[in-house]
């Protein structure tokens, strides 16, 4: 057996992990399989594997991993009923290396469960105070929406406005907290029936295009696309103009545009859930984001 050199790079082996399902839900049970593979040429004295979901572990004593051996090891566990948004899994395997030393690799699984509401879901802070410009930033390079240039247009925390006939609840929160999504393609829980499904948000940096779906109560799928202007200037299509925003040096004068957008419905059907428009992974400045603050169902006769 070749001894281990501690002048030498020690190359962790790997170690896999596998989630089934792939989407699992809240109150479900899922199955995590990990695979540990001893790729170096020494021997893996008294290893431990650990597989673990958020703060939730089980270990598993394995011994002693000879080079060139692998082994798999299985766990299920229940997702908590109230489970939503990024849930880690993960595989960690402690060993010996020596008498005096040890080391570790580890792999993680993020999965993403449906949000069970469109606040829940809630990841970037847009809105600032005048006398916290930073406090937000909703574009990647420190701009945001002002508290007060929405609160002339009557978007305080909490209010509802209606636009197109539509009805709206701004959120709730307080310049510099999270107060919308950043649509990358989360699922958010629905419930109820109506003719259209609309939301209230606007785009930095370029037009927010991107495709998204409703999924209803029976399973079936409706595909749906957006392509939501630029928030900046005074749009003619948008639903309310604000008068100027925050830059990170002080305001802004030039105005900003909110827009409504949504997906027709099938008539009578129940809801289960909307996946949102997959338009980016999160904020970068110069590339174009789609921010959603509201969303509603509604019936249009």
């Amino acid at each position: 057996m070749i001894a281990y050199r501690p002048e030498e790079d020690f190359l962790s082996p790997p170690v896999s992990l596998i989630v089934t399902p792939a989407a699992p839900e809240a109150g479900k049970t899922v199955t995590l399989t990990a695979t540990l593979t001893n790729s170096t040429t020494i021997a893996l004295r008294g290893t431990v594997l650990y597989l673990a979901v958020d703060d939730s572990a089980e270990q598993d004593g394995l011994g002693d991993l000879a080079p060139g051996r692998s082994v798999t090891r299985t766990w299920r566990t229940r997702l908590a009923d109230d489970a939503e948004g990024r849930v880690v899994f993960t595989a960690h395997a402690l060993f010996d290396v020596h008498r005096h030393g040890s080391d570790c690799t580890r792999a993680t699984t993020p999965v993403l469960l449906p949000y069970r509401s469109l606040s829940k879901a809630f990841d970037n802070a847009g809105i600032s105070s005048a006398d916290d410009l930073t406090a937000a930033n909703i574009d990647g390079s420190n701009s945001s929406l002002s508290a007060d240039a929405l609160a002339s247009v009557g978007l305080t925390p909490g209010a509802t406005v209606t636009y197109g006939g539509v009805p709206f609840t701004w959120p709730d929160t307080r310049p510099g907290s999270q107060d919308n999504v950043v649509s990358s393609g989360q699922t958010v829980l629905l419930s109820g029936s109506g003719s259209r499904l609309s939301f209230l948000g606007t785009s930095t940096w370029g037009d927010g295009k991107g495709d998204g779906k409703v999924v209803y109560a029976d399973g079936t799928e409706q595909a749906f696309s957006v392509d939501v202007p630029d928030w900046y200037g005074a749009n003619s299509s948008a639903a309310v103009v604000l008068p100027y925003r925050h830059i990170s040096s002080g305001r802004d004068d030039n105005p900003v545009s909110l827009f409504t957008f949504g997906v027709d419905l099938t008539a009578g059907k129940e809801l289960r859930s909307v996946v949102l428009p997959k338009v980016s992974d999160g904020i970068q400045a110069g590339a174009a984001a789609l921010h959603i603050f509201a969303m509603t169902i509604t019936t249009i006769n």
